[in-house]
């Protein structure tokens, strides 16, 4: 098995050290430190020595490679945007800050995975359905932010809410990884929640697909997925109720009125709603909803105001139960054996927000359901 020296890293950016001073701490040249990363054996003095520093066992080094324990198979850029290198890379490093935290991780065995031959609209359209009876949601109804993180829930699915890497940031609403064997949803959380309802369902498609990389036709599965979740966010009877409503009037700009109150009202992306129209036909000539569909936006904090709105840690964890139950769940379980830097890291926090606090009242509310639970028994 080969020395996995990739993870020093990530290890030693954990302990608070720069490359430069692990190099001094152990005795040895920046370039020696280099040449473990990409696979040179340590003696066997300065291999016990690092992992004293690093806190890891010399075991941890001969273990699963990475890239086999993680995967970032795709990405739905904003607008569409080519994917470049550097994207998957920092996508690929904001992932591997998360592997050790699932490699603890029970894994769940009971998660859907869905295989299709063709990627037909017939087959995208079963998909969607499954998905919205899943959700709980009725046909009259589009799916809002809230619905779709619900959905990512009762799939088993992990959700992260992070500030993306500059790299990412003006180019990515979210991205599907695959950690230690557990399914994980990134979200920027920068972005408007109405641009994120149908990104979040197009990496939920992905999720539930569970294709290995080197088996995915890219430009075919991005297709297929976006129709999915096309449908899945805009049910027929929804698209037809709209349609019928906004073709009471033949002038434009009454037409782009009406579609941005339904939008308003139904908190969905003016964009989103136009598409489908005009996919199915049903949008009439000469209707541009660019700048109406931008002053809408506007008007609807980015996820960061909405997580971070109050001061209070109190108010800030119970938003991320609601969004996020999975991955709350799996945070309760080290809360007590991680550092306050590293708990700041996976929480992606605001330097609004103290970590410590928010590491207590997770604690708190933790020992109060084990409290209730135990007070359950004891009247059963």
């Amino acid at each position: 098995m080969s020395f996995n020296g990739s993870i020093i890293k990530t290890k030693t950016k954990e302990a608070g050290y720069t490359l430069l001073r692990l190099s001094q701490e152990l005795g040895v040249s920046r370039q020696t430190v280099n040449g473990w990363i990409t696979g040179a054996i340590p003696r066997g003095s300065h291999l016990v020595k690092l992992c004293s520093i690093l806190n890891m066992k010399p075991g941890d080094f001969f273990a699963e490679p990475t890239e086999s324990l993680l995967s970032v198979p795709l990405h739905r850029t904003i607008l569409n945007r080519p994917v470049s290198t550097t994207m998957r890379e920092v996508s690929q490093e904001l992932a591997e800050q998360y592997l050790n935290l699932f490699r603890k991780a029970p894994t769940v065995e009971m998660l859907p995975v869905l295989r299709v031959k063709q990627k037909t609209a017939e087959n995208a359209a079963i998909i969607a359905n499954k998905l919205r009876e899943i959700s709980n949601i009725t046909d009259d109804k589009p799916m809002d932010y809230q619905s779709a993180f619900y959905l990512l829930s009762r799939l088993g699915i992990h959700t992260i809410f992070r500030e993306f890497p500059a790299e990412l940031k003006t180019k990515s609403y979210a991205f599907y990884s695959r950690i230690a064997g557990h399914r994980v949803v990134f979200v920027n959380i920068d972005i408007s929640p109405l641009d994120l309802i149908f990104q979040l369902l197009h990496e939920t498609v992905h999720a539930i697909r569970d294709e290995e990389p080197g088996a995915i036709d890219f430009a075919e599965e991005e297709k297929f997925c976006d129709n999915v979740a096309e449908l899945t966010q805009f049910p027929d009877f929804y698209v037809n109720n709209v349609a019928r409503y906004i073709t009471e009037s033949d002038d434009p700009g009454t037409i782009v009125n009406r579609m941005k109150e339904v939008s308003r009202d139904n908190r969905h992306s003016l964009f989103g709603i136009y598409f489908r129209l005009k996919h199915k036909g049903m949008m009439p000539e000469g209707v541009n909803v660019g700048g109406a569909a931008t002053k809408l936006k506007t008007t609807v904090p980015v996820l960061r105001k909405i997580l971070f709105s109050h001061k209070d840690p109190r108010h800030y964890v119970e938003m991320l139960y609601d969004l996020s139950p999975n991955f709350m769940k799996l945070i309760e379980t080290q809360v007590t054996q991680c550092s306050v830097r590293k708990f700041g890291e996976w929480l992606g926090l605001d330097v609004s927000m103290d970590a410590q606090a928010v590491m207590d009242e997770i604690s708190r509310r933790k020992v109060q359901r084990n409290n209730q639970s135990l007070a359950r028994k004891w009247c059963d």
